[in-house]
C-alpha cells in the first residue's frame, strides 16, 4: 500500500501498519490501522476544551523541511520546502507546524534576498550594455549640460557602484521588513473578517513560506518574472491562509487581495486627481 510521511510529505510503499521509518527522511511514522480507535488527547488545563474545532485538539503538526535544515542541509531543506509551498500549498499549509515562525522568516528572507541579488545583477548588466549608446546620444544634444548628462548616465546604468553594493547588502533587511509588514497587513484584514483563529503565528508562517513564489524573480526577464511571481505569491498566500488559519477560501482571498486592491486605487487616485485638476485649469 501507499503511505505518506507526515514529516517530509513524500510517499512510500509499505506492507504493514504501525510505527515504521520513512525511507526518505528517516523519521518515525505511525500508520494507524483502518477501524482502530483514534487516541484521545489529554484534557486542557483547567478542564476547558482545547480551542479547536468541535473541542478536539489537533495532533502536533510536523515541521517544514526547512525547519530541519541542520539535519537535511540548507540547500536540500530549502528545495524540499519550496516544492511543497509553491506547488502543493493546500497540503503543505494544512499540515505544517505554525510555531516555527523563525524558520519561515529565514526561508522568506533567503528567497527574497537571492531574487533581489539576481535582479540587481541584471540591472547592472543592462545598464552597462546601454551606457555607451546613451553617451553617444547625449553628445549629439548640445543643450544637455554636464550635470544632466551625468545624472542620465547614472540612472541608465542602474546607479553608482556604491549604490549597487548598498542594494546587495541591504537586501536581507528589506526582505525581513517586507515580510513583517505584509504579514501585519494580512493579519489586520483577517482580524477585521474574524478569520484569524490560530493567531499571528499562522499568518507569519504563511507569508514566510509563500515567498517561495518570488524566486521566479531571479529569471533574466525581471519585469515579466516579477509580475508572474506577484500573482503566484498572492495565490499561495490565499490558499495558505485558508488552510493554516482554518478559515473559508472567501475570507482568505479577501485578506490576500484587498490590501493590494486598495493600494492600487490609492495610487490611481493620486495620479488621476492632479491630472484632472491640471486639465481643468487649462
Amino acid at each position: 500500500m501507499l503511505a505518506r510521511c507526515a514529516h517530509c510529505q513524500k510517499t512510500f510503499e509499505t506492507d504493514h501498519f504501525g510505527v515504521q521509518g520513512c525511507p526518505h527522511c528517516g523519521q518515525q511514522v505511525h500508520l494507524a490501522e483502518p477501524g482502530a480507535p483514534a487516541p484521545q488527547p489529554p484534557p486542557a488545563a483547567g478542564g476547558a476544551p482545547p480551542p479547536w474545532e468541535g473541542g478536539r485538539a489537533e495532533p502536533e503538526a510536523p515541521p517544514a523541511p526547512f525547519a530541519r535544515r541542520r539535519e537535511l542541509g540548507f540547500l536540500r531543506s530549502w528545495l524540499d520546502t519550496w516544492k511543497l509551498a509553491a506547488l502543493q500549498p493546500a497540503e503543505f499549509f494544512r499540515a505544517v507546524r505554525i510555531s516555527d515562525t523563525g524558520s519561515a522568516l529565514l526561508f522568506g528572507v533567503a528567497t527574497l534576498t537571492v531574487s533581489s541579488w539576481f535582479q540587481t545583477f541584471y540591472t547592472a548588466l543592462m545598464g552597462a550594455a546601454t551606457r555607451g549608446m546613451v553617451e553617444q546620444m547625449l553628445r549629439q544634444l548640445p543643450q544637455a549640460g554636464e550635470y544632466q548628462s551625468a545624472w542620465v548616465l547614472r540612472f541608465v546604468s542602474g546607479g553608482s557602484a556604491l549604490a549597487i553594493v548598498a542594494r546587495l547588502a541591504g537586501a536581507p533587511l528589506l526582505a525581513l521588513a517586507g515580510l513583517l509588514i505584509s504579514a501585519g497587513v494580512f493579519h489586520v484584514v483577517l482580524l477585521a473578517l474574524r478569520g484569524a483563529p490560530r493567531g499571528f503565528d499562522a499568518t507569519l508562517t504563511v507569508v514566510g513560506y509563500a515567498s517561495a513564489a518570488h524566486i521566479i524573480g531571479a529569471a533574466p526577464v525581471p519585469l515579466l518574472a516579477n509580475l508572474v511571481g506577484f500573482v503566484w505569491y498572492l495565490a499561495v498566500v490565499a490558499i495558505g491562509l485558508a488552510q493554516a488559519q482554518r478559515i473559508s477560501s472567501g475570507k482568505a482571498w479577501t485578506a490576500a487581495v484587498l490590501p493590494f486592491g486598495l493600494f492600487c486605487l490609492c495610487c490611481c487616485g493620486g495620479v488621476a486627481v492632479p491630472l484632472i485638476a491640471a486639465l481643468g485649469r487649462h
